[in-house]
């Protein structure tokens, strides 16, 4: 009988907005989790925190400066008092909590860095706060709760609603109902595009928190072009896009002749080993 080939790994990216660093989240079978910081300007990855447990990438957030990860989870981590479900902020790649806030279930929308702190920053539900209540003032951001809304994290890196995209319900308070649809323009005024569709919710192949990001590319003379390999890209700058695919990679490539070429990758293997987070991920 014919062996099936393992199932490659499902990977979500989050993208800093003001340095050159993502944090790569690779899913390599169920609740089995590790994370990555990759250097774009040297194609260089960083490896970090191994996960056993359920993440939610799609609720998480890079800090702009890619110091620090906002995220939320759901396991206990070994503490009897620990809340099963909680967010947390780190450094990245890591994710040993500075702070820790217990949630009450999985209806949580996450949170955000909204903004450098002056003087004590802005945190919500300090009387939420399970670990960290005495370090919070030490944050560097001020944070901010995700709205309700689709594909959150990817509008925070400059895509936005497509013209055509589907309007929301106004009764559907947890945008739910719909497959929003987002464009991001080639950096430099580039007249071609990247081009987002929220996948519907199933189980299927390359999900992240049971849906898919589906990709075209949009030429200088508006015609589409699918990119069904990829599960997640975005502008690296006018001339080249980054991102992941469904095969289990990341690559980075170029933009010639109005197609992508791979110039960089790099595949996702077995689970890496699991080791505890070096001293400086420890403390603000």
């Amino acid at each position: 009988m014919a062996i099936e080939p393992p199932t490659p790994p499902r990977i979500y990216i989050l993208r800093a907005s003001e340095a050159p660093r993502a944090l790569v989240f690779v899913k390599h079978r169920q609740k089995r989790w590790s994370l990555h910081l990759w250097n774009l300007d040297a194609q260089h990855l960083t490896p970090g925190a191994v996960f056993f447990g359920t993440l939610y990438p799609r609720r998480s957030d890079l800090s702009p400066d890619g110091r620090y990860l906002l995220y939320f989870a759901m396991k206990a981590p070994g503490d009897a008092d620990w809340p099963f479900q909680f967010s947390g902020l780190s450094r990245a790649p890591w994710l040993t909590c500075l702070l820790a806030w217990r949630e009450a279930g999985t209806w949580t929308r996450g949170m955000f860095f909204a903004s450098r702190a002056s003087g004590r920053p802005e945190i919500p539900a300090r009387h939420a706060l399970h670990h960290g209540a005495d370090l919070a003032d030490r944050s560097p951001w001020n944070i901010q709760m995700n709205d309700p809304l689709q594909l959150a994290a990817e509008r925070r890196i400059g895509f936005v609603e497509a013209e055509d995209s589907p309007p929301r319900h106004p009764r559907d308070l947890w945008d739910e109902r719909r497959r929003a649809v987002l464009v991001k323009q080639r950096p430099g005024g580039g007249r071609e595009a990247l081009r987002l569709t929220l996948g519907p919710f199933d189980q299927g192949e390359g999900r992240i928190e049971g849906v898919r990001n589906h990709y075209s590319l949009v030429g200088r003379d508006g015609r589409e072009t699918p990119l069904p390999g990829h599960v997640w890209i975005d502008w690296l700058d006018e001339k080249h896009v980054y991102g992941a695919t469904i095969d289990g990679r990341i690559v980075a490539c170029a933009l010639r002749g109005g197609e992508l070429v791979e110039t960089w990758a790099h595949a996702f293997g077995d689970m890496p080993t699991r080791h505890p987070s070096p001293e400086w991920a420890r403390h603000f």
